[in-house]
């Protein structure tokens, strides 16, 4: 195998004779008493500028303007030590041939990807909180796309600088910088006077524009009055996350356990602190390194070589060449080695250390079943630590409730059984399994906020549903701006989480609980019966009104004498000598315009232009009328005419001397029009009834049209399937107004941390569709009715013969009128005949 080891003489000036020596020295002493089973060829550069290719290394000499070529086997690693630049350059170009990268580097410079190369960065004691807060960005530990940095005295001028310069630095390591807003907390005054300036400049922060990630650097003493203050201005949220780094932690006083009591229910805190111990045998410095990185290095080596040969022996070299590790898989176990040896061995600057611990406090107020009083509340965990060696080692987030909610902690709910909110079903087992829409809800919930819950069902006084209905999924006529005390009392004393029941939301309420988004909106209308078609025997006069037909015929009548006196006393007639022929008589003249009228004409046409004017008029006349008559025949037949239904409030109002109305009793409704200004609304209000919604005799007072029952237009939904299923017609219809939006939200504690938390998942579930279809899922499916359901609507139509039955009364009285006039003229004609006899007598003698 080989190795490159690569120090950059300039950056090291003085002393880079010193460590050379030292490398030699050590290299020599590896070959000897540590690598035993195999070989290494070790080239030394003293220059970075170095371009590495597979069998070949090319080296730009300093000094010099030509490249010295050097030929050898694949290079398995390369030992660097040089500045921050020429390391990241030179791990680019070990990268792209899969090559073991080692190097010490100068402080702030950010470590090499941790699964590819191994860096430690020469840092100086009491300097390591840039370089810590760097580590932390490239570990992706903390991505915070902005800042708000709050520091004291303890940070001085030139480590502000560093501090912001590590937060704000892009490179191919960190590929979001932050924006950083930098306050300053005066504290070199008393404590009264330091308390005071912080609250003061808490006051003056604009946080809606500045974002909600607070980043303190500050002594022990200044942490616990920011934290008072913080808390006590509800800067301190579950949406809002705080860390706390506290340098002056190393004075053997690292013990941060007391900061418990200013941690509440829903905070998000993170600590970093000095926990660095001084003493006489922590060891250090670059020799230090370089000795305990080597010794690393040259054992692994030889770990891998043995594993490597152990494993050729056992096969043939065709099979090894087909097996054989690739220098990817070399690298990552020489790599994890290494990582393994410094842990167990290492010794330099690990007396230098920092300690990062969270707290818990997501779900802590209430306990769980296992749980002892005493982990009652906050609690604090240790989550990592730093070291210059080996930068951060994490056993959990440094934020754990953003990064996992709850934690999957259990958390307590009450319910009760009112669909299609919550339904609650007993199972084979006598289990209760939980479903409805507050469920569905709750599910997501659980699933993004990461919690368990258990739930308790209550049964309150004048609750209708009994358990013995806890499988129906009828709804119920339970009203839901009354929550029942149990409810109340357990969501007011934080017994339980939240109540998994769905409620109205009501000013009065809120002074004693708090409500999440609304989950739904509900509206009112009324259920009323289906109107019902009006007779169709006399459609074909529907396309106009009396006044039109009565015009109509004045015209037939009027225009006949008007042809026959025109046509009779013209001139032209008599000049010519015509005959009058067919339209000699008013009565043939009437027929002729009768005739007209039906598009039939006529077999005489009028002789002189001035009748003919007339019949021409005429015609334009009948070709209006006939088209505006089909026309509206055709809209007639096609949308049938119904009964003036109630299809709105106002016109429930004009009918309220011939029909009655009622409303579920105690309401949202009937307390919002209790206390409306508007008349018509006082009016409703007056005129209810007090007929419950369960009376046996509503509904056929309904279907009679005697009666309308206002309520939410899901539950008379519900009312209308029922009375299909039951009698197999369509009866009932809902108002075409909708009104009163009822406000339907779940119920939590007042001053819970949770609630916006709670309402950005719901906001999801309604931008997402979710709740809007599992409302739908719960709700009557579509039937036959569905296209009957409100009043107003208008449906397409097949012509039957309920719409032909006027044409053949028209038939019939046609046929029988004209039956009656040919009896009228025989039994004329013969009275005539016997009246001629009678006169004309027989001449005698």
């Amino acid at each position: 195998m080989s190795s490159a080891v690569v120090v950059d003489k300039e950056y090291l000036a003085d002393e880079y004779n010193m460590v050379r020596d030292t490398i030699e020295e050590f290299l020599t002493y590896a070959k000897r008493e540590i690598i035993k089973h195999g070989g290494v060829n070790v080239q030394f550069y003293s220059w970075t500028r170095i371009n590495i290719k597979r069998g070949e290394s090319k080296v730009l000499n300093t000094y010099q303007t030509n490249f010295v070529n050097f030929t050898y086997s694949d290079i398995t690693a390369i030992f660097s030590i040089a500045s921050c630049q020429d390391t990241w350059r030179l791990f680019k170009a070990a990268s792209d041939e899969n090559i073991l990268h080692i190097a010490i580097s100068e402080t702030d410079c950010p470590r090499m990807p941790v699964k590819e190369a191994f860096t430690v960065p020469l840092l100086k004691l009491g300097e390591e909180l840039p370089q810590l807060l760097l580590d932390i960005r490239t570990s992706k530990i903390l991505e915070w796309p902005s800042a708000i940095i709050l520091y004291d005295s303890i940070l001085k001028r030139d480590m502000v600088t560093r501090v912001v310069s590590t937060l704000t630095k892009e490179s191919s390591a960190l590929k979001n910088n932050a924006a950083i807003s930098l306050i300053k907390l005066e504290t070199n005054s008393s404590a009264a006077d330091t308390r005071l300036a912080i609250k003061e400049t808490f006051e003056s922060l604009l946080v809606d524009s500045l974002g909600s990630h607070y980043l303190a650097i500050v002594t022990m003493d200044t942490m616990e009055t920011v934290m008072d203050i913080a808390s006590d201005m509800g800067l301190v949220t579950p949406i809002n996350q705080w860390l706390y780094i506290i340098p002056d932690a190393n004075y053997g006083n690292y013990n941060i356990s007391t900061v418990q009591k200013f941690m509440k229910e829903g905070d998000n805190l993170a600590f970093i602190y000095n926990a660095t111990v001084t003493s006489p045998d922590c060891t250090g410095g670059i020799i230090c390194h370089v000795k305990e990185i080597l010794e690393a290095f040259t054992r692994s080596l030889e770990i891998a070589i043995l594993d490597e040969y152990e494993l050729a022996s056992q096969i043939s070299d065709e099979e090894w060449e087909a097996i054989r590790p690739t220098k990817s898989e070399r690298r990552h176990s020489i790599l994890y080695n290494i990582k393994a040896h410094l842990s167990q061995f290492g010794v330099c600057d690990n007396c230098t250390t920092w300690k990062l611990q969270a707290a818990e406090t997501w779900g802590k107020e209430y306990p769980q079943g296992s749980t002892s009083s005493k982990e009652i509340g906050p609690q604090l965990l240790y989550v990592g630590s730093w070291r210059p060696s080996d930068g951060s080692s994490m056993v959990d987030e440094l934020f754990p409730h953003v990064a996992h909610g709850f934690r999957g902690r259990s958390l307590p709910l009450i319910t009760f059984h009112n669909p299609p909110w919550q339904i609650l079903r007993l199972n084979d087992s006598g289990l209760i399994e939980h479903g409805g829409i507050v469920f569905d809800i709750i599910k997501e919930l659980s699933n993004s906020l990461n919690f368990t819950y258990t739930i308790e069902v209550i049964n309150f006084d004048n609750a209708k549903n009994a358990s013995s209905k806890l499988n129906s999924l009828e709804m119920t006529d339970l009203v839901t701006n009354h929550i029942p005390d149990k409810i109340l009392y357990m969501v007011r004393n934080r017994q339980v989480a939240f109540g998994a029941a769905a409620f109205t939301v009501t000013d009065a309420s809120k002074n004693l609980i708090n409500f999440t988004m609304q989950i739904s909106t509900q509206s009112y209308t009324f259920l009323v019966a289906r109107p019902k078609e009006l007779s169709r025997a006399l459609l074909f006069m529907s396309p106009f009104k009396k006044d039109t037909w009565l015009c109509l015929a004045a015209a037939i009548v009027s225009m006949g004498p008007i042809l026959y006196y025109i046509h009779k006393f013209s001139p032209v007639c008599e000049y010519k000598g015509v005959r009058l022929g067919g339209l000699s008589s008013i009565q043939n003249c009437i027929w002729y315009m009768y005739g007209a009228l039906l598009q039939q004409g006529g077999m005489h046409m009028p002789y002189a232009d001035s009748a003919r004017i007339i019949v021409g008029a005429w015609w334009l006349v009948v070709l209006v009328v006939a088209t505006t008559y089909c026309g509206n025949l055709v809209a007639f037949l096609t949308f049938p005419k119904i009964d003036n239904p109630i299809a709105t409030l106002d016109d429930l109002l004009d009918h309220r001397d011939t029909v009655s109305w009622s409303m579920t009793k105690g309401s949202f409704l009937e307390t919002q029009l209790k206390s409306a200004t508007e008349d018509k609304y006082q009016a409703l209000y007056r005129g209810s009834t007090g007929m419950d919604a369960k009376a046996i005799e509503m509904l056929p007072l309904i279907q009679e049209g005697k009666h309308i029952f206002i309520d939410w237009k899901i539950r008379l939904q519900y009312i209308m399937r029922k009375q299909y299923l039951l009698t197999g017609k369509c009866n009932l219809a809902l108002g075409a107004d909708e009104f009163f939006d009822e406000k339907i939200a779940l119920v939590v504690p007042q001053g819970t941390p949770y609630l916006p938390k709670i309402n950005v998942e719901i906001k999801r579930l309604h931008q997402n569709g979710l709740i809007g279809k599992w409302l739908k899922d719960y709700l009557p499916k579509r039937d036959k009715c569905f296209k009957v359901r409100h009043v107003a609507e208008v449906n397409n139509h097949t012509v039957n013969m309920d719409d032909m039955q006027g044409s053949f009364f028209v038939l019939i009285f046609g046929f029988l009128l004209a039956l009656g006039i040919i009896m009228f003229e025989k039994f004329w004609y013969k009275y005539m005949l016997k009246r001629d006899k009678k006169i004309i007598l027989p001449y005698t003698s």
